[in-house]
């Protein structure tokens, strides 16, 4: 005999592992964006309130470029989006072995 397996746990558990995904493809979204600097738009940052521009398009080629002397800023939101995601993929892997052990069965003999 196998164990009966818990199917509203098992819901539970699927959506929020789908959750976390989820959350994890938009970091990896925004890191990716960070990184390109964010298309023509360039980026901003907020400290304390006060706004930072970080890249900004150029006027002539219409292409992102940093702003000199704010390529630590760019740095630490790349190191900082990458820390989300490093979280948010951890917490999927741990999710998803929840899921496993849920729908795992043991044989009895």
């Amino acid at each position: 005999m196998s164990n009966p397996i818990d199917i509203p746990a098992v819901r539970n558990a699927a959506e929020k592992l789908e959750k976390a995904r989820d959350a994890l493809a938009q970091a990896r979204k925004n890191y990716d964006a960070v990184k390109g600097l964010c298309g023509q738009q360039g980026y901003a940052v907020r400290v304390n309130g006060v706004r930072v521009d970080v890249a900004v398009m150029e006027s002539q080629t219409y292409q992102a470029k940093l702003i000199r002397g704010r390529e630590m800023i760019h740095l630490g939101a790349q190191k900082a989006l990458q820390a989300q995601i490093d979280a948010w993929a951890r917490y999927v892997a741990h999710l998803e072995s929840d899921l496993r052990a849920l729908v795992a069965t043991q044989d009895a003999h």
